[in-house]
């Protein structure tokens, strides 16, 4: 009784706190510009461009409720307030995401994703939705190989086969650059009928039955992301893609986590 007493008490709090930021835009805008650097009045009015008698009204609320303070000639968050805004923005940029692609979640088959990666999915803030049409169907795979071909090493999760993909993963490894790839056991024999199998070319497979394929290509460039419809069939159509670091090494824990959780066997 008492823990369940403690819960509510604790999200009364976050409700009020959450409540408390977004009431006042003025207080809002206040916060985000301190929660980015200390200042005092004068560079809080340059950056805000609001006027004197709302940010010292605002600024004095802010003091008295112990969110902000004075401190070597500027104002300062506290740290419980850095905390619920940076909570704050970090939910937003989320929301912003989700919405963006949309389109390539919903009706997908996105569970195989591991759970780990799934965690980690706000790291995606810099990812963009890629759609072909109808006058460009096959403009996914011309980027994905576009991406291989200016590739140093690539970790790859590879439900299908497809040849332009293979023989630019011939191509690496005939430079002896690094591939690494996971494929489900089921097309092993048209992958080693159709790849150069050699040391800086590996293939680990798992067994596909029961799992939502999707596909990854991580290069030390680019990482892209495709899903397969709940009808079974891959959306050549529609791909994620981007360039930023944080996105290309959440990819490569992607990799890792999936070999980790489908126990793939190497060949």
């Amino acid at each position: 009784m008492n823990e369940i007493s403690q819960t509510i008490k604790n999200y009364e709090l976050i409700e009020e706190d959450l409540k408390f930021m977004p009431k006042s835009m003025i207080r809002l805008k206040i916060l985000k510009t301190l929660y980015e650097s200390s200042m005092d009045m004068k560079e809080i009015n340059y950056k805000t461009k609001l006027n004197y008698s709302a940010i010292s009204n605002t600024i004095h609320k802010l003091e008295l409720d112990g969110s902000i303070h004075w401190e070597k000639n500027s104002y300062v968050l506290s740290n419980s307030m850095r905390i619920c805004i940076g909570n704050l923005f970090e939910l937003d940029e989320l929301m912003i995401l989700l919405d963006n692609i949309s389109p390539i979640i919903l009706n997908h088959n996105v569970d195989s994703i591991p759970v780990d990666s799934m965690f980690a999915f706000h790291h995606l803030k810099d990812i963009h939705l890629i759609v072909s049409n109808g006058l460009d169907v096959y403009k996914t795979y011309e980027i994905i190989e576009n991406a291989l071909k200016r590739a140093y090493s690539v970790q790859a999760i590879l439900p299908f086969s497809y040849d332009e993909f293979n023989r630019q993963f011939n191509k690496l490894a005939s430079k002896n650059r690094p591939v690494h790839l996971m494929s489900p056991f089921d097309i092993r024999e048209t992958l080693v009928k159709n790849l150069e199998i050699k040391n800086n070319l590996k293939i680990d497979y798992f067994n596909g039955e029961g799992t939502d394929y999707f596909l990854l290509i991580c290069t030390d460039k680019k990482m892209i992301l495709g899903f397969f419809r709940e009808d079974g069939v891959f959306d050549q159509n529609r791909i994620l893609i981007s360039a930023n670091k944080n996105c290309i090494n959440w990819a490569n824990e992607l990799f890792k986590n999936f070999k980790k959780e489908n126990m793939l066997n190497e060949y």
